[in-house]
Order: structure tokens, then C-alpha cells, then sequence
């Protein structure tokens, strides 16, 4: 009977002692792995959660509270494909801001820096991400540490440094990848939430950071204004089309300048009526030699992009500089040791210069003359084509002509530029002096006080002697003070009108020396350097015989 009633339990549905105490086990070792991971999570998320509320009321960098101590900053960039590491740096020197990546070329960085480290002044930590150094890749705070970047490596940040003016470190940031979740809330003015750790730490945080403060384009670091000319101000324009170009020659070898000139026009700007005048335009034939020409019946000049050239220069923009070398003179000729420096001639002719007789040099795109009314004249000559990649440093190979080759974003093409000022008295207004009135007969315009002492006497005298003449007394007495009068007033008017002139030529001497001095000021600016300008500013500001003239448009009742 037992028999049978196990059997109808087991049937009914029922386990066995056996099988019940395995199934007891089962449901033991999985509650028990339950409660395991649940204690192993529990102690984490207590953690972060006081972790959490306890970096919530820091700041990043609590020793970093003051702008103005902060004398240098540096960034330092990662490039995925070729594991290599593009620092930025700005920094105070002997009282100079300058950017030791681009030959310590002066920058304009106190407002920046103070902006980049006014960024990170009380900047929250607004939630804790992680304490484990594993997740650095995801969250994209690796260090860019040259010693441990590798090719295909991903997750590498970019690290921000600002030190103080004794070198300590005020704020190392590695700044990560944007917490682009929908449930993210994105900051204002320009920020975005960001992963974020301190250099040294394994704690990654989630922060709102404005990243364009820190900025390694070139151009957010320099003085804009290149040439610190006022468009208004500019009374000539000389445009010299041409190319040039520097190899061996064929028959015998040796190396030569091979110049092609195609136009040189000069140009005048009345302001006052607002209006291009052409001056002299000048062709050239096979031999490169100059013929007048003139403009056609049906041609004018193209004023609109005369203006647009006038107003590009008053906001020339560089893209990037090159250092020169040594050997220039002060006004920027090649000095007679210049010519014997191989190392100096080859820095030129890379760029497209070219030193010729008496230390003069031409260039292989051609030239832009600007007269400005203060008597300062700008030479600006062109040079070869190059590219410049998104960290802005110049290539010295000459860039493809249709610009092929070129990564959006990653680099651009541009033309170096070799800018020289020079006084040209010539655009100075004369000083129109005044004719001087004749000088009276025996006056003396150095002693007019003396000279009418005497005159007193003499006609005292006279008074004296025609009393004796009672008719004739009163008639001379006049005379003779209407003469003086007249005397006097000639002398007078002469000396005013000396000092009218000398005030005017005085004047027109400061023009003279003010002009000089800002030639010399820009000099020691434009000495060092080449530039590199974008095509864009180059086709601006370079303009050949048929950018400059037009087609006339056709009469009111030619239309018809």
C-alpha cells in the first residue's frame, strides 16, 4: 500500500525527499549568489552616493582662484591616426606673451588666458562617473602621455595645464569625451557637459565646460589686425601681375631668376569724391618689356572690387608664420653678406623670394603696393603656395594650384606673404606756403622797434625843423606818420605770414618724422617673419589686369 502511495503522489505532482533536498540546495546557491552580488554592489553605490554628495560642494581646482596669476597655459592634443601628440602653448616671456609652437611668435593672450582660466575657477563637479581607472578609455580621459600613446589607441583626452609665473601647476584637466545622452542637460553660453578627470587622479568626473576657451587655432591667440592700417587712409595702389620662378638654365647649367610680367597698374583714391582713378597701366611684351597701354572705350575700373581690396587690407588676417632667417637688413634688403648665405637664399627661394642685385628681391606671385596718406607706403609681395593643418603650422611644399588635396577642417591653403613698409614723401600734401609781402624800403624786419626809434628822431627833426615853416609843418608831420603806419603794418603782415609758414612747415615736418617712426615701428614687426595669408585674403587683396577692369555697362538707351 506504501508502494502505491508514493507513486500516486510522485504522479500527482510530488517530489521525493531527494529530489527536494537538491531542488533546497539549488534555491540556496542561487539566493546566496543573489545576496553576494547585491552586497558587493551595495558598499559601491553607498559610496558614490556620499562620494557624490561630497564632491558636489568642491570645486575642481579650489587653488586655482585668481585670473591674473595665471603666466602660461598649455594644451596638449591627440591625433588618433598617427598617435602623435600636437602640444599648444602660451606663455609670458620677459614680459611678452608669445606662443613658443610657432617660434615664440608674439601673441595677443591676456584676455584669452584670463578667459581660459576664469573657465576653471570655481567650476562644480557636478556628479562622480567612476573611480576605476578601466573606464578611462570609455569616458575618454587617457592621459596624452608620449611615453604611453600608441597607433589605434582610442579614448585619449586632451589635457589643459595653467601655471602660474613660477612655474607651479594652478590646474591640470584632462577633458573628455561630451556626455551626449537626451536626459543630459546641455550648459549655456556655449558648454556641454563633459567627462573629466585631474591629471593624476583615477576619479573621472561630469562637468559643464565651455571647450572653445580652449582653443589651440593659431589666429584666437595673435594681434588680427596685421598691417594696423585704416582702409579710409589709402590714397594709392600699385598692382603688379606677375609670376617668377627660380631653376637651372638649359644651355648652361647655371641657376637663374625666370620673370614673367604680365601688368603693373597704378592706382590713386580721391575720398572726397569717393572714386578710383586710374594713374598709369603698363603691359609687358615676351621680353618683359613695358608698353603703355590704356583702358578701352568699353572698359572701366571694377570699383566694387578696388573697395573690396582696400577694406581686406584694413582686416588682413594670417593663418600661420614662419620664421626668417638672419641676414635682413633693417629695412628688410638682403644685406651684401645675405647673397653668400646658402642656407638664408634657399629659406627665400622655398617660400618663393628671390634676392637680386643692389639687395633688392623679387617674388614668384607678384606684388601690392599700398600709399597710405600718412606718407607710410606697404610692399607686399607674394610667395609660393602652402598648406597649413588644423594646428596651424605651414608646410613649405607648394600647395596644388586647384587647392587638391586639401582636408576640410584639417588644413588649408595660403600663400606666404613678405610685407615690408617704406616712407614715400610723394603721398604727403605739401605744405602750401604763402608768398611773403614785399619788405618796406629801409626797414628791417629783424630790428622794427630800433628802426622806428630812428624814424621818431628823424621826424622829431623834421617837426623841429618846419616849425619854422608854419604851412608846410603840419602837411610833412602827417605824411610822415602815414608812412610809418604803412611801414609798420608791411612789417607786421610779413612777419605774420612767416610764422604762418614756419607753423606750417613745422607741422609738416612732424608729418615727416611721425611717418618715419611708424615705418621703423612696423619694420620691427614685419622683420622677423614671414606670413601665410588664406587664398581667399590672397584673391582679395591681389588683383591682375582683369579683376581690376570691367565691361562698362551699357547706356539707358542702349538697353533699349
Amino acid at each position: 500500500m506504501r508502494a502505491d502511495h508514493d507513486t500516486t503522489a510522485q504522479a500527482a505532482g510530488g517530489l521525493s525527499p531527494a529530489m527536494q533536498r537538491t531542488a533546497s540546495f539549488l534555491a540556496l546557491g542561487a539566493g546566496l549568489l543573489l545576496l553576494g552580488g547585491w552586497l558587493n554592489i551595495r558598499p559601491t553605490l553607498r559610496q558614490r552616493a556620499l562620494v557624490g554628495e561630497e564632491e558636489q560642494a568642491k570645486v575642481l581646482f579650489p587653488e586655482l582662484a585668481d585670473a591674473s596669476k595665471a603666466a602660461s597655459l598649455e594644451i596638449v592634443s591627440f591625433d588618433d591616426e598617427t598617435a602623435t601628440l600636437k602640444p599648444f602653448k602660451v606663455v609670458r616671456s620677459g614680459g611678452v606673451w608669445v606662443l613658443p609652437s610657432h617660434e615664440n611668435y608674439p601673441a595677443d593672450a591676456r584676455e584669452q588666458l584670463a578667459a581660459a582660466a576664469t573657465e576653471l575657477i570655481d567650476r562644480p563637479v557636478l556628479d562622480v562617473v567612476s573611480d576605476s581607472p578601466g573606464d578611462h578609455e570609455t569616458y575618454g580621459v587617457i592621459e596624452p602621455d608620449p611615453e604611453k600613446v600608441k597607433v589605434g589607441m582610442t579614448g585619449v583626452g586632451q589635457l589643459v595645464e595653467i601655471r602660474d609665473a613660477s612655474g607651479n601647476k594652478l590646474a591640470r584637466l584632462i577633458v573628455g569625451k561630451e556626455d551626449k545622452r537626451p536626459a543630459a542637460a546641455a550648459g549655456a553660453g556655449g558648454r556641454s557637459l563633459r567627462f573629466v578627470r585631474r591629471a593624476g587622479q583615477d576619479r573621472v568626473y561630469r562637468v559643464d565646460l565651455d571647450t572653445a576657451k580652449f582653443s589651440t587655432t593659431f589666429d584666437d591667440w595673435i594681434e588680427k589686425d596685421l598691417l594696423k592700417l585704416s582702409p579710409w587712409d589709402v590714397r594709392r595702389l600699385t598692382l603688379d601681375d606677375s609670376t617668377c620662378s627660380f631653376g637651372a638654365d638649359e644651355a648652361s647649367g647655371r641657376l637663374m631668376i625666370k620673370l614673367d610680367r604680365s601688368s603693373r597698374a597704378d592706382l590713386a583714391y580721391d575720398d572726397k569724391e569717393a572714386k578710383w582713378s586710374l594713374v598709369r597701366l603698363e603691359g609687358f611684351d615676351d621680353k618683359n618689356q613695358p608698353k603703355e597701354e590704356s583702358l578701352a572705350a568699353d572698359e572701366e575700373l571694377a570699383s566694387a572690387k578696388l573697395n573690396d581690396l582696400r577694406n581686406a587690407l584694413g582686416d588682413l588676417k594670417i593663418i600661420d608664420v614662419v620664421r626668417k632667417p638672419a641676414g635682413l637688413s633693417a629695412d628688410l634688403k638682403a644685406e651684401e653678406a645675405f647673397a653668400g648665405d646658402r642656407e638664408a637664399v634657399t629659406s627665400l627661394a622655398q617660400r618663393g623670394f628671390f634676392a637680386v642685385q643692389k639687395g633688392d628681391m623679387v617674388s614668384s606671385n607678384g606684388e601690392t603696393v599700398i600709399g597710405m596718406k600718412d606718407g607710410v607706403e606697404y610692399l607686399l609681395r607674394f610667395g609660393n603656395g602652402t598648406t597649413v593643418s588644423g594646428d596651424g603650422t605651414a608646410t613649405q611644399e607648394e600647395a596644388p594650384a586647384d587647392g587638391a588635396g586639401a582636408t576640410p577642417d584639417a588644413e588649408a591653403t595660403g600663400r606666404y606673404l613678405f610685407v615690408t613698409a617704406r616712407f614715400n614723401e610723394s603721398l604727403l600734401e605739401k605744405p602750401a606756403l604763402d608768398p611773403l609781402p614785399e619788405q618796406p624800403a629801409g626797414a628791417d624786419a629783424s630790428t622794427p622797434d630800433g628802426d622806428k626809434d630812428n624814424k621818431d628822431a628823424d621826424a622829431k627833426e623834421a617837426t623841429d625843423a618846419g616849425a619854422a615853416k608854419a604851412d608846410g609843418a603840419a602837411d610833412e608831420l602827417k605824411k610822415a606818420e602815414e608812412a610809418e603806419a604803412k611801414a609798420q603794418a608791411a612789417l607786421e603782415e610779413r612777419r605774420r605770414v612767416e610764422a604762418e609758414n614756419r607753423r606750417k612747415q613745422e607741422q609738416y615736418d612732424e608729418q615727416v618724422k611721425g611717418a618715419q617712426k611708424k615705418v621703423r615701428d612696423l619694420n620691427d614687426r614685419f622683420a622677423d617673419w614671414y606670413y601665410v595669408v588664406s587664398d581667399k585674403e590672397y584673391d582679395k587683396i591681389h588683383l591682375g589686369r582683369d579683376a581690376m577692369v570691367q565691361k562698362k555697362e551699357p547706356a539707358a538707351d542702349e538697353k533699349k
